[in-house]
């Protein structure tokens, strides 16, 4: 199956692309999205910014919402994703 990805802010300035489309198994996760778009961005910085170092998850970075839904509201990072779907993610702004 095909799914688009949207990044913006610090996400697409590290990855050095805004929209891309990837091809995933029938039944991915957005788990499985999540490393197929890092492996695929294959930037350091990308992976710095997007995966929390301790928790290994994108979680806090990244508010991750599929064809228009947060995925907290669905099924978290087991999210089955379907052919077509549009992830997009933003990054979450931390302060102190």
């Amino acid at each position: 199956m095909r799914v688009r990805v949207k990044l913006y802010g610090v996400l697409k300035t590290a990855a050095r692309i805004e929209n891309l489309e990837l091809d995933l198994d029938m039944s991915a996760t957005v788990r499985q999205l999540v490393r197929k778009l890092v492996d695929t961005v294959a930037r350091t910085e990308f992976e710095a910014h997007l995966i929390d170092a301790d928790l290994k998850d994108p979680r806090p970075n990244a508010l991750i919402m599929v064809s228009g839904t947060e995925v907290g509201a669905l099924n978290g990072l087991d999210t089955v994703l379907r052919d077509g779907d549009e992830i997009v993610f933003l990054p979450v702004a931390h302060g102190g």
